[in-house]
């Protein structure tokens, strides 16, 4: 503001600067998860506006406190700070009534009429207080006031009544389900001429109809109690901010024209942007035609220019277990050019291009190793930047901070600021010379490179040895996060597959085996096509850099001896070879029965041709890289091996200990059944059943002796298992510890923290 006041001292006061947005869908994403009810979204969304109140309210107390009773705008900041804490007091009644159990019908009357009543002291909107605030501006001449003054004005347009702006998110196939007895559309249905048209015409003619939370509670369609819900929101606790609509997994412009027949049927179309998230290979290889195909329908075009902004949304993460991370990024970038081509044919002007990249997981939470500079330039490169800009079409461009990598950049004030500082930065750096870079130059070569990496990851996909790391036994390794499935829901198909694990485990299970193959598997192979010009690549071009910087680590942390070493574990040979070195002989036996369980199974040769199969690639990689920086190091890490041959010792002590267990018997505890649940690392349920089976101590079961028929054997002794307790459940659970604290300590080697 010292620069605006310097460079236009007589207009400086009416500017409101907003250099970013934040948005937020916590509590509003219910995309693979049931845990999320319309009541959960409704209280979170009040306490938001409480909370958000609270701070307008403190942060306006502040400065009437710093100025003289008799100054000029001392009386307009009181009445500010009446009206603000009115609204405070407002919003923690409603949030109250909410706050009861809803699933009572007369919580949930009373909270709705409390909501919908009409109340002189409830902010819907902070008009009011932006014109209070204009017109103390006005009075005051006192720069750090104004100054003060100006940021509180540019908080509440940026954030409305709420901590941020919100996203809701829901799956396409939620639109489907709701729509297609409308529209006449089916599971398999496409953006076809004739469904385009039928569709367009409902949409246009729809007209809103009236809900009430009566409506909101009884509604069993998912897309339609969200819409309502939506509604709700906007009718009674924020009727200004936009709120935004995102749609997971949308594969043709059918989906998003369905949701906007759902937002004109509920009156939402005017305060809501639809986004269509493209994730998945197909949607990633068609999304410039679907979105020409949405800008040619009157109907979406006429939306998106009455809005002002046309969203959508990239997936890195998802899409990286569609099509490996490098492949996805690629494509990514490619549909962000395609974005500006197709709005620039079609003559979209005035309106906002907006794209949200939901960034991370590759490797780690952030997704990239680099700076915010580095991240932000790999989630949308300068290129595609400059693509909008040279079209002159104006570009709003997001990137995502999730889980632990949002606290990690913003756990005190002085890191967010720079974290903030940092990102305003990276989105004002000079892009002038983007499109000079050798990767855009030499189209033909990227393009080769594009296509053998997109060809080696889904060879690699739909390779039965990688099916079987990652749905055989990987996911027991993990450590059980969040409420989500690991698995995506498809119907009619209970064959495991790569790509319907969802991004998180698909990542961190590669990552618990020292490989992390979705982002380096292929890059040998691309790099074979012409060794000269790839080295010419990662020497001279940034965008190379940027994009092959993540393969050089990720790979500088991996270690395919230690995948090797899990095949060694399920290798029948070595617990013979262990029984007959003799240098544990009161182990020989043990061993032995271990041997005997892993005799049918498949899981050594495959993890052994799986690490034969990767280390073929990475061998063309490294020679690659060090070809073009000598200094390039792929040394093992001691660190890594560490951890890996400890818990590989733990889960071997585990084997043996459950050697002990009694062996003739069909129960799941036996000996038999517990080692091969080992083998697939169900720990957690073994201990369940062997607690229940084997309990410590058992108190005695004396309604036996009141009964009339006698018997010499008593019932049930009591007592207990104390030994199979002392000697095998409790190490087992001991063990179990140390490997959970193991797998923590290998996900933070790879930045995967929280």
């Amino acid at each position: 503001m010292t620069v605006a006041r310097e460079a236009f001292p007589d207009q400086w006061t009416d500017l409101s600067p907003q250099l970013l947005h934040v948005y937020s869908w916590v509590g509003y994403d219910i995309d693979g998860r049931t845990d999320i009810s319309w009541a959960d979204a409704m209280r979170l969304r009040l306490r938001e506006k409480f909370s958000q109140l609270v701070r307008y309210h403190s942060r306006t107390r502040e400065l009437v406190q710093a100025i003289d009773a008799n100054h000029a705008a001392h009386k307009t900041l009181k009445t500010l700070i009446d009206k603000l804490c009115d609204a405070q007091e407002s919003a923690a009644r409603d949030l109250a009534l909410f706050n009861e159990d809803l699933s009572n019908p007369e919580n949930l009357v009373a909270a709705a009429n409390n909501l919908t009543r009409s109340s002189t002291r409830r902010f819907l909107n902070l008009d009011a207080a932006i014109e209070l605030i204009d017109q103390i501006l006005i009075k005051a001449d006192d720069a750090a006031l104004q100054t003060e003054l100006i940021c509180l004005k540019a908080d509440m347009r940026a954030f409305g009544l709420g901590t941020s702006r919100i996203h809701f998110r829901l799956n396409s196939r939620h639109v489907v389900s709701a729509l297609k007895t409308v529209f006449g559309m089916s599971e398999d249905s496409s953006d076809s001429r004739t469904l385009l048209m039928r569709a367009s015409k409902l949409t246009q003619d729809v007209k809103p109809q009236p809900v009430n939370f009566a409506s909101l509670a009884l509604e069993k369609s998912t897309a339609h109690q969200q819409m309502i819900l939506t509604a709700q929101i906007h009718k009674y606790i924020d009727d200004t901010t936009p709120i935004r609509f995102l749609i997971a997994e949308c594969e043709d412009s059918l989906i998003p024209l369905g949701m906007l027949y759902l937002a004109r049927l509920y009156g939402v179309d005017k305060h809501m942007d639809i986004s269509p998230l493209f994730e998945t290979a197909s949607a990633l290889n068609n999304g410039g035609r679907i979105i020409e195909k949405m800008l040619s329908n009157d109907v979406y075009r006429d939306y998106v220019t009455e809005r002002g902004v046309f969203a959508i949304q990239t997936g890195f993460s998802d899409a990286g277990r569609f099509m490996g991370q490098i492949p996805a990024t690629l494509a990514i970038e490619r549909l962000h050019s395609h974005f500006a081509r197709a709005m620039d044919k079609c003559g979209i002007k005035n309106v906002t291009a907006l794209i949200f990249n939901t960034h991370g997981e590759g490797l780690g939470r952030g997704g990239h190793p680099g700076s915010i500079q580095e991240r932000v330039d790999y989630a949308m490169s300068p290129w595609a930047i400059h693509q909008f800009e040279k079209r002159g079409l104006h570009v709003c461009y997001e990137t995502s901070f999730q889980g632990g990598d949002g606290f990690m950049w913003f756990q005190t004030p002085a890191l967010a600021q720079a974290s903030v500082a940092s990102l305003i930065l990276a989105r004002n750096a000079d892009r002038s010379a983007a499109e000079d870079d050798i990767f855009y130059q030499e189209k033909d070569f990227s393009w080769d490179v594009f296509r053998t990496l997109t060809a080696e990851q889904e060879s690699l996909y739909d390779d039965p040895n990688y099916v079987s790391v990652l749905g055989g036994f990987g996911q027991n390794m993990l450590i059980p996060t969040g409420s989500r499935a690991a698995k995506r829901a498809k119907s009619g198909d209970n064959t495991f597959n790569p790509r319907q694990l969802r991004a998180i485990p698909h990542n961190a299970i590669l990552q618990q085996f020292g490989s992390p193959a979705n982002i380096f598997y292929g890059v040998g192979r691309a790099a074979m096509i012409d060794c000269e010009k790839f080295e010419n690549l990662l020497n001279t071009s940034a965008r190379a850099r940027s994009i092959f910087g993540l393969v050089q680590i990720t790979m500088q942390r991996t270690n395919l001896s230690i995948l090797t070493a899990y095949g060694r574990l399920f290798d029948p040979g070595f617990w013979v070879s262990r029984a007959l070195s003799g240098n544990e002989p009161h182990l020989a036996q043990r061993s032995l029965k271990v041997a005997e369980t892993l005799k049918a199974l498949p899981w050594r040769s495959q993890i052994m041709d799986l690490t034969n199969r990767l280390r073929m690639d990475v061998f063309h990689s490294v020679r690659a890289f060090q070809r073009a920086d000598n200094t390039a190091k792929f040394d093992d890490i001691d660190t890594l091996q560490i951890l890996h041959a400890l818990r590989l010792a733990v889960i071997m002590k585990m084997m043996i200990i459950a050697t002990d267990l009694p062996a003739a018997s069909d129960e799941p505890t036996s000996q038999l059944h517990t080692l091969k649940r080992l083998q697939t690392f169900q720990i957690d349920g073994i201990l369940s059943d062997l607690k229940e089976r084997y309990p410590e101590s058992r108190a005695a079961l004396t309604w036996t002796e009141d009964l009339a028929e006698k018997t010499d054997i008593p019932a049930a002794n009591p007592g207990g298992f104390l030994h199979i307790s002392e000697t095998i459940i409790k190490p087992l659970e001991r063990a179990s510890e140390l490997v959970r604290q193991i797998t923590v300590a290998i996900t933070h080697h790879y930045d995967a923290f929280g």
